[in-house]
């Protein structure tokens, strides 16, 4: 339970920090609108900035070809290969994206190259041929298939070309044939890439990715690349102006949200353009990071002001919590049978009702302990002088039956002793329980004198009730008693070990200890049973609880208890404490 300082302190300092969170919550839901509306035009603007430079770029090498289609060295009959490939050698460093430049024939067999690669080869069905023979002509991006073997790809990509060509007439007007060019996509990418560096001061982790008319990304992160994106994903999401340029809404390759904008390519003067489409994208996490810090910077002057609350209503709270907190010490000493501490001088009406309380209650608890120590003393001594009556019964019972009688009298005095000793310690404790390994010590150690080390006593420490801590005694004495005489500690090298555990289940605990021997005399079952060998076979509780097995190597007794749910391995607060392990006594 929390305390009453510590109750009105958190009160007055979420009362602080709610209100901070609310003018955080209305702050940057506001911020994050018009934020998103910001960025949504610059990412819409990237957008036609770059559709812009596509075309451009495409619109350039469309002239190109065109320019060297009309060249006189290409449309004059007669023309070396020599002087034709020189032309286009020329036009392919001025512009290194060429992957190569051809001249194809009317017949649309490849005549010359700038690289001289894939001349003779028949691309008649080629539609870069057979639609330029009508005028110039651009084709969409497509991989490379003849020249797939002969150019490396660059940057480790997979070649992916633009077709440009233009036909070529000679002076009278007749068709001489196509001059063809592959352009290699890389160019696109280097110029998305050149844009994206310099968005990196204002709109850092902007990707550009560029989309083909049917969909396909040609160019994007690898997850996404060559793949048809789904129509819902550019139209879907919220849009973010009324014109439904720019967008946030999910991507499919990923879970976080993107802003995003769009814009087409139209063509640039001449050149029909491609229809591609260019979009630009960033995560909303990272677009609105401004109103992420804001939302913090409101949130940490508000927590500051929830801290200055709470320190006040700390403050306030010592008057009330101090003398409550004193009043519950108290009582705690109290229940833990302890002295009444002084009371605090109470400063309310209730707080002097509960002092009242407590020293009558202290007055009262002394009285009965008084009593319970009077009756506990009163039964012991009761029980010492019957005990010492039986041995006396006993005694003169079996003084004139002979010399087989003295043992039988010496046996059942040692059996008394044995019983008086455990009465001793549990009245030390008051009747309430004893430590397992306490009762275990006490009732091996007379039969070792310096002999300590033969046995060994192993297992957790623990409180047994009150009738097994006596059953447990006389089981041990009887154990002792023959290992002493007939077992192993008769011999000088025997040992013998007691080991205990206790195991939990649902609803029950169970003490299982096993006494074993070893290391002495041949050991065989007795030919009768006297009141020893019954009082190991009851163990316990009786009806099958124990169990003596007469091993070559020794005798092993095994015996089991229920105990109460009360009763847990960890150590009580008893004049007898050890750590739990193994022990030589």
């Amino acid at each position: 339970m929390p305390r009453l300082r510590l109750v009105l302190a958190l009160g007055f300092g979420m009362l602080g920090f709610l209100a901070a969170l609310a003018l955080a919550v209305l702050v940057s839901r506001e911020a994050t609108r018009r934020l998103e509306a910001e960025v949504g035009g610059q990412l819409a603007e990237i957008a036609g900035q770059m559709a812009r430079g596509l075309d451009l770029g495409m619109f350039e090498r469309w002239r190109d070809i065109q320019v060297a289609a009309a060249s006189d060295s290409l449309r004059t009959p007669g023309t070396g290969a020599a002087t034709k490939r020189a032309v286009m050698e020329r036009l392919q460093a001025t512009y290194p994206a060429y992957s190569i430049i051809g001249l194809i024939d009317p017949d649309g067999r490849v005549s010359v190259t700038s690289t001289g690669a894939l001349e003779g080869a028949d691309v008649s069905g080629r539609d870069y041929f057979r639609k330029a023979r009508d005028g110039p002509f651009v084709g969409d991006v497509h991989p490379a298939k003849l020249l797939l073997k002969m150019l490396a790809p660059v940057a480790r990509e997979p070649l992916r070309l633009l077709d440009v060509a233009a036909p070529v007439h000679a002076p009278d007007g007749r068709f001489l044939g196509v001059l063809a060019a592959h352009l290699d996509w890389i160019w696109a990418r280097d110029l998305a890439r050149d844009l994206e560096g310099a968005l990196r001061s204002y709109r850092e982790g902007a990707e550009i990715l560029i989309l083909s008319r049917d969909g396909t990304v040609l160019l994007g992160p690898p997850a996404l690349q060559g793949t048809l994106l789904p129509e819902a994903v550019l139209p879907g999401g919220r849009a973010l102006d009324p014109q439904g340029t720019s967008r946030v809404g999910p991507w499919p390759d990923g879970t976080a949200a993107y802003l995003s904008a769009s814009a087409r390519t139209t063509g640039y003067r001449d050149y029909p353009g491609l229809g591609w489409r260019v979009v630009v994208r960033q995560k909303a996490d990272r677009a609105l990071a401004p109103v992420a810090a804001l939302r913090w910077t409101i949130l940490e002057a508000g927590s500051a002001v929830a801290l200055a609350a709470a320190l006040l209503g700390w403050l306030l709270a010592g008057l009330i919590a101090r003398p409550l907190r004193d009043l519950a010490a108290a009582a705690g000493a109290l229940g833990r049978d302890g002295p009444l501490p002084p009371l605090p001088r109470a400063i309310v009406r209730e707080g002097a009702m509960i002092a009242e309380a407590l020293t009558g209650a202290a007055d009262e608890l002394a009285r009965r302990a008084e009593a319970h120590l009077l009756l506990v003393d009163e039964l012991n001594h009761r029980v010492k002088n019957t005990l010492a009556t039986v041995q006396s019964m006993a005694a003169q019972s079996l003084k004139n039956l002979g010399d087989g009688a003295a043992a039988g009298r010496d046996a059942f005095e040692a059996r008394l002793l044995t019983l008086s000793r455990a009465h001793d310690v549990l009245t030390r404790e008051s009747w309430v329980g004893a430590d397992m390994r306490g009762i275990a010590d006490q009732a091996v150690h007379p039969f070792l004198g310096e002999e300590a080390a033969r046995v060994t006593l192993d297992g957790p420490d623990l409180r047994l009730p009150p009738e097994v801590a006596l059953a447990l005694t006389m089981i041990l004495h009887e154990l002792c008693t023959n290992a002493v005489k007939h077992g192993a500690l008769s011999a000088p090298g025997g040992r013998a070990s007691l080991a205990w555990a206790l195991e939990s289940a649902p609803g029950a605990r169970t003490l299982r200890m096993t006494w074993r021997e070893c290391a002495g005399p041949l050991v065989a079952p007795p030919s009768r049973k006297g009141f020893g060998t019954r009082l190991l076979e009851r163990g316990f509780a009786g009806r099958d609880s124990a169990s003596l097995a007469y091993e070559p190597g020794g005798l092993v007794y095994m015996a089991s208890a229920q105990l109460p749910a009360a009763c847990r391995p960890e150590a009580a607060p008893i004049p007898i404490t050890r750590r739990a392990g193994t022990r030589r006594v």
